[in-house]
C-alpha cells in the first residue's frame, strides 16, 4: 500500500503533496488500478492531520477521477477518466491495430504519407484507379458479371458472347481491356484468347453463398433455377446435379426460360424459384404473387472481388 508523507514547510497545500506523490507513484508503476489506498482515518492518523481534511482531499480526488470511494470497503485507484472496462479495451484495441498495421507498413517499404494515402483511398473508394475489363463468357454469365462488376468497383466492363469474340468489335474491346475475365470453364479458349492480345486472364470464381442458400432450401422443398441461356446450363448442372444435388425426394429443376413444358411445371409445383437476373421480369409477370421468387445481385466471390480491387488500389 502506497504510504504519503507531508512536509509543512514547503509552499505546497496538504492536497497538492498528496496528489503529487500519487502521480508519481501511478507514473513509477507502484500503484496500479483497483490497488487500495489507506482509509482516510488511517491516513490522517498517520499524517497527524485532522480526518475531515484527509476527507475534503480524498472527495476532491475522486471528483477527478484519480480515487474511487466505495462505502464500508475504502478508497481505490482508478484509471483517469473513470472510462468502463468496455472503452477501455476498444481503445487499446484500436491502438493496437493502428499500432501494428503501421510496422507492417514500415516493414513492407510504405513510406507513412503513401500508407496514409493507400489506407483512406482503400476505406473511402476515392482514388481508386478505374479499372477497365472484358468479361468472356456465354451471353447470360457475360451481361450478369459486367453488370455485378460496373456496380461493385465502378469499372468499365465490356461484356463479350463466346459467339462473338471472333468479331472486330469484341476483339477492339479485349485489346481496350486491362483485364480479360472468364469462369473456370472457359480459361483454357479464353487464355489464348487473352495471350493473343497481350491481356492478363483473371478467372470469376463465383459465390458460394448462392449455391449453400439453394441447397440448403433443396433438402426440404421443391426448389427451381431458371436461366434465359441454354447454353450457361452446364454450369448449374455441373455444380448441383454432378456435385452438391442432396439427397432428397423433393423436386429439383433447372430449365432455361424457352423451356415452355418445364416452365409451366416449375410455376405450378415449385415451392422456391432462383431466377436469372435476365429473366426475372418474364418469370416474375406469369408467376402467381404468392409464389416465392427469389435473384440475386451478386454471384462474383469476394475472393475475386478483391483481387480486383487490390488491381485497381496498388496495380
Amino acid at each position: 500500500m502506497i504510504r504519503f508523507n507531508l512536509d509543512k514547510d514547503v509552499d505546497l497545500s496538504y492536497y497538492e503533496q498528496i496528489k503529487g506523490q500519487l502521480m508519481s507513484a501511478i507514473y513509477c508503476g507502484k500503484i496500479n488500478q483497483g490497488d487500495k489506498l489507506p482509509s482516510i482515518r488511517e491516513l490522517a492518523e498517520a499524517l497527524g492531520v485532522n480526518y475531515k481534511t484527509i476527507r475534503n482531499i480524498y472527495q476532491r480526488l475522486a471528483r477527478e477521477n484519480y480515487i474511487g470511494i466505495v462505502k464500508g470497503s475504502g478508497a481505490f485507484l482508478q484509471e483517469r477518466g473513470g472510462e468502463n472496462t468496455y472503452e477501455q479495451m476498444r481503445r487499446r484495441a484500436i491502438f493496437r491495430l493502428l499500432s501494428e498495421t503501421a510496422e507492417k507498413a514500415k516493414q513492407l517499404g510504405l513510406p507513412p504519407a503513401r500508407f496514409a494515402h493507400l489506407l483512406e483511398s482503400y476505406t473511402t473508394g476515392s482514388n481508386m484507379r478505374k479499372l477497365h475489363l472484358a468479361v468472356v463468357d456465354h451471353e447470360e454469365e457475360a451481361f450478369i458479371f459486367s453488370r455485378e462488376l460496373r456496380e461493385r468497383l465502378r469499372a468499365d466492363v465490356a461484356p463479350i458472347s463466346l459467339t462473338d469474340v471472333q468479331l472486330e468489335a469484341s476483339e477492339e474491346k479485349i485489346k481496350s481491356a486491362d483485364y480479360v475475365l472468364t469462369t473456370s470453364w472457359h480459361m483454357e479458349e479464353v487464355g489464348v484468347l487473352a495471350a493473343r492480345f497481350g491481356r492478363p486472364l483473371i478467372e470469376i470464381k463465383p459465390s458460394h453463398q448462392i449455391y449453400q442458400e439453394i441447397l440448403s432450401n433443396a433438402r426440404d422443398r421443391n426448389i427451381a433455377i431458371v436461366i434465359k441461356d441454354e447454353k450457361t446450363m452446364h454450369t448449374s448442372l455441373d455444380i448441383f446435379m454432378n456435385i452438391f444435388y442432396p439427397s432428397t425426394q423433393k423436386k429439383f429443376w433447372i430449365a432455361p426460360l424457352d423451356r415452355e413444358d418445364l416452365i409451366e411445371e416449375i410455376i405450378e409445383e415449385a415451392d422456391l424459384i432462383f431466377v436469372s437476373p435476365m429473366c426475372w421480369d418474364e418469370i416474375r409477370k406469369r408467376t402467381p404473387a404468392e409464389k416465392e421468387l427469389k435473384t440475386y445481385e451478386n454471384f462474383i466471390s469476394e475472393e475475386t472481388i478483391n483481387q480486383l480491387r487490390e488491381l485497381q488500389l496498388l496495380g
